[in-house]
């Protein structure tokens, strides 16, 4: 790829996805699609394309979702929507849902790709640490409960 790009294709995702180390492998999605499948932090993603132009597509999203158990979901993911930006979560049929749209459609420079995808693994890694860190601090309350119970 060189110059402006406007559209990207499963074979572009796969290899930004290779170049920074990742698996990548082409799944079929419900609905027919096909999206591809990789992980980041021992947490499995999907990168489902959108809206489709000319032997690809003009904009994409990375999609991961997860059950968390213990912890109140429709609380960390609004906590999560007010205190950052770029993605999103959501809970559905008790899944903890994370997404991040990115648009190529206009034009934008071929290294967007690998930028975007750097992005998505630093935000779906600081979700996991949010996660870990609130489990932790429920689990001590929890402790702290039973000690105060106990005396």
């Amino acid at each position: 790829m060189s110059g402006i790009i406007q559209k990207a294709t499963f074979a572009d995702l796969e290899t930004a996805l290779k170049e920074r180390g990742f698996r990548a492998e082409l799944i079929d999605w419900p609905g027919g699609r096909k999206a591809l499948r990789s992980a980041s932090g021992g947490v499995g993603f999907n990168i489902v394309p959108g809206n489709a132009v000319d032997g690809g597509f003009m904009d994409f999203t990375y999609f991961a979702s997860f059950r968390v158990d213990g912890l109140p979901l429709e609380d960390v993911a609004a906590h999560w929507n007010r205190a950052r930006r770029f993605s999103r979560a959501y809970t559905r049929d008790g899944f903890l849902n994370f997404e991040m749209d990115v648009v190529i459609g206009p034009g934008v420079a071929p290294a967007y790709l690998a930028v975007t995808l750097d992005l998505w693994d630093r935000l779906l890694n600081e979700l996991l640490a949010a996660l870990r860190e609130q489990a932790a601090e429920q689990q001590k309350a929890g402790q702290d409960e039973a000690t105060a119970a106990a005396t």
